[in-house]
């Protein structure tokens, strides 16, 4: 009992001046802290926000950039299918005699006068088309007292032939046709008996041309 109003005497001074205790321990955090932490989660939310807007431009930026492969993709395309084959035409001529030969004699015509879109190859006589479509094709083959022919070839296969030289004194023989070709055939000239170049040099009547006349 003593001890009890001990105690009482010794608060009795504190409870005089007005003194609380307060338990609550959140009644006593520093408002500076709880300012703090507010500011953090808003830093938070605006940092979450400012995430959600910088992915959906990424997403935006994505579709764009598949939507401009997908169109460059088909305008490619378009340009490969509306490509156009370039024109291609030549003409060549003997300008020697070769004199006899044996069947199957690739004729290499010396002179080229024309050769647009260097389809002719004038070191083996060959002709390669350069993509699909039907072209003309002339050849001529002129002869003095001796006989002779010449067969225009299609990857080894004739398609014309001409002939010259049966009668006495000079003869020509010549031919003009139109072959379907696809791009890589090739066609050249052959020759068989007597081949016959030149009376002169301004007498040139043996000769191998060829022009696209409609690509496929």
């Amino acid at each position: 009992m003593k001890t009890m109003l001990s105690l009482i005497f010794c608060l009795l001074p504190f409870i005089g001046s007005g003194f609380v205790f307060n338990s609550d321990p959140l009644a006593t955090a520093d408002p500076q802290g709880s300012n703090d932490v507010q500011y953090l989660h808003l830093l938070l939310a605006d940092e979450k926000t400012e995430r959600m807007r910088l992915q959906n431009e990424v997403d935006q930026l994505k579709t764009s950039m598949q939507n401009i492969q997908e169109q460059l993709e088909l305008s490619s395309q378009g340009t490969q299918t509306t490509t156009k084959c370039p024109y291609t035409a030549f003409r060549t001529q003997l300008t020697h005699d070769i004199g006899n030969v044996h069947t199957g004699h690739l004729i290499v015509f010396d002179r080229v006068d024309l050769n647009i879109g260097n389809g002719f190859d004038p070191r083996h006589g060959i002709f390669t088309a350069p993509c699909n479509g039907t072209y003309l094709f002339s050849i001529t083959l002129g002869n003095v007292a001796k006989s002779g022919n010449i067969h225009l070839k299609k990857n080894g296969n004739t398609i014309e032939f001409a002939f010259a030289g049966y009668n006495s004194g000079w003869d020509m023989g010549g031919v003009s046709t139109v072959a379907e070709l696809v791009a890589g055939d090739d066609v050249w000239v052959e020759g068989e008996g007597y081949i016959g170049g030149s009376i002169s040099s301004t007498h040139l009547h043996t000769g191998y041309s060829g022009s696209l006349l409609h690509a496929l």
